[in-house]
């Protein structure tokens, strides 16, 4: 029987928020290729793994990581828009990869007629632009933020307190679907019930204790949703 609200041990919840990369798309090993030859494009070699530090974070905070690993002269703009660019290409040509699980979860959340939300450190153009080449329908989900559209990016609450505002839905009364450390620790300080399927980068010993559970993949995360 269908309902609107989502049981836990936690307790009753109106709404599901997912990010995206990492969580949605198996996009994060890409964009860490991608600005590595930026990088070196513009005379930066960068040695494995140097950019995990950008994950779950907006452009504001990705341009202070970088010019701490690389220097103040860094020439991030035209990094960032190569970096952009290179993805694009590499998107259009291979498609977005789904992680496995996140179509599943979506149909049983509209099975359930919980109400689903997108937020999302990317600019809002670059999050319509994964949906299409992902294949899902944005109207899939009732509201779509961006971090273009928050002053503070994540690890600060701000992209899920406006979410939660535009579905005119308490934050208390959310779930929040993250991979990053940076997201997990948004999602707690929104007071919202944070969910980790990890990604590239392993919680830390604080985002452990901030997250209310960690799941392997989206399918654990379905199964325990739809367990109580």
């Amino acid at each position: 029987m269908k309902s609107n609200t989502i049981n836990t041990a936690a307790g009753q919840f109106s709404a599901v928020i997912f990010d995206m990369d990492g969580l949605m798309f198996d996009t994060e090993q890409i964009a860490q290729y991608v600005w590595e030859q930026a990088a070196e494009q513009h005379g930066y070699p960068a040695a494995h793994n140097t950019f995990l530090g950008v994950i779950g974070k907006a452009r504001p905070d990705v341009e202070v990581f970088t010019r701490q690993v690389f220097g103040e002269e860094f020439p991030f703009d035209s990094v960032y828009q190569r970096k952009q660019k290179l993805l694009r290409e590499h998107l259009a040509n291979h498609g977005v990869p789904l992680k496995p699980g996140i179509m599943e979860l979506l149909d049983w959340l509209e099975s359930q007629d919980i109400v689903k939300a997108l937020a999302s450190s990317s600019p809002c153009a670059v999050i319509l632009g994964h949906l299409e080449k992902a294949g899902i329908v944005p109207a899939r989900f009732t509201e779509i933020v961006g971090g273009d559209e928050v002053e503070r990016g994540k690890p600060a609450p701000d992209i899920f307190l406006l979410t939660a505002a535009k579905l005119r839905i308490p934050a208390d009364k959310c779930i929040v679907i993250e991979d990053s450390n940076a997201g997990i620790h948004a999602a707690h300080k929104a007071a919202m019930l944070p969910l980790m399927v990890p990604d590239l980068i392993p919680p830390t010993e604080e985002t452990k204790r901030l997250a209310y559970r960690i799941f392997s993949n989206l399918h654990d995360v379905r199964n325990y949703l739809a367990e109580w």
